[in-house]
């Protein structure tokens, strides 16, 4: 049987860092491969991927809880008439994780593989605004977890971290839960923590979710350079641009390339390898598109 697992998480988490640590540990004799599934048009997680190596299969322009169902099931019935170990799937950001049993119905599906693991990755620094903001999308991904990895748990304090695990132990008591710096995770840390039992709550009452966001893909060979791209973020942090929760990109800045996360009006910027076109991904609310893509292309 080929196993699943599913690293879920609100915008921003850090779902693609963690799906990277969690390839990098697992062992080479194992055949995987990715499901990436964005919102957007366009998946920078795709691209940061493949230049590390890593054989990636895209689902882009909707989520497949709803409107891209059917293709993830014919994806996913591909990839099972492959001999293969193991399928990393990494939803999109307001993925509702119930809707996976739709999936599981299908005998094909059902006869060839089994759900290994649920993590679900939970921003502490944002945590409050995502629980307040985008309660049920949140919650819903904390509940129906076998383990709940924090990020960003260097930029809290330790009263604030108990808050936080005092938090998700009331919405979710059985999942493991994973508090340490991800600076410090072992390799040992990251193989129990989807090999382990599967002890998620994927139960057949589905909660059915709107999804009220816009998004907006770019593909761009606009040379931007870093105090040029600084002064876009900025703007994203005024509200220039719409009420932005998520953005992130690769762009050439001429000397080389940057990769670009904002979140929650915060972002970072590094360099990474070179790519064939810049990649820019937007979701939010009431986005001003003409702006953004006068900004980027």
């Amino acid at each position: 049987m080929v196993k699943f697992d599913i690293v879920s998480g609100f915008l921003g988490a850090g779902k693609t860092t963690l799906v990277k640590k969690i390839l990098h540990s697992l062992d080479t004799c194992e055949k995987i491969v990715l499901i990436e599934n964005d919102f957007g048009e366009v998946n920078v997680d795709r691209e940061l991927l493949e230049i590390e190596g890593f054989e990636v299969y895209e689902l882009s322009n909707g989520c497949v809880c709803c409107k891209l169902k059917g293709d993830f099931l014919l994806t996913l019935k591909n990839l099972l008439s492959q001999k293969i170990d193991r399928i990393i799937f990494e939803p999109s950001g307001i993925f509702v994780l119930e809707e996976i049993l739709d999936v599981f119905k299908d005998s094909e599906v059902s006869g060839k593989c089994f759900i290994n693991s649920v993590t679900t990755v939970v921003d502490v620094q944002n945590f409050s605004k995502n629980i307040q903001g985008y309660s049920e999308f949140f919650k819903n991904q904390i509940r129906h977890a076998s383990s709940l990895v924090l990020s960003k748990v260097q930029f809290v304090n330790d009263y604030e971290l108990t808050q936080v695990e005092n938090s998700l132990k009331s919405l979710n008591e059985t999942a493991q839960l994973v508090t340490k710096d991800w600076a410090q995770l072992s390799t040992l840390d990251i193989k129990e923590l989807i090999n382990g039992s599967c002890e998620c709550v994927l139960n057949s009452s589905k909660q059915y979710l709107s999804h009220n966001f816009d998004s907006l893909g770019l593909k761009t060979t606009k040379t931007i350079s870093l105090d040029q791209l600084k002064s876009i973020l900025e703007k994203c942090k005024n509200g220039h641009f719409g009420a932005l929760i998520r953005v992130k990109g690769i762009i050439n800045s001429g000397s080389h390339y940057l990769e670009f996360n904002y979140v929650a009006g915060e972002y970072s910027i590094m360099a990474v390898s070179e790519v064939a076109d810049g990649i820019v991904s937007f979701i939010g609310n009431g986005l001003e598109k003409e702006a953004l893509a006068s900004a980027f292309v």
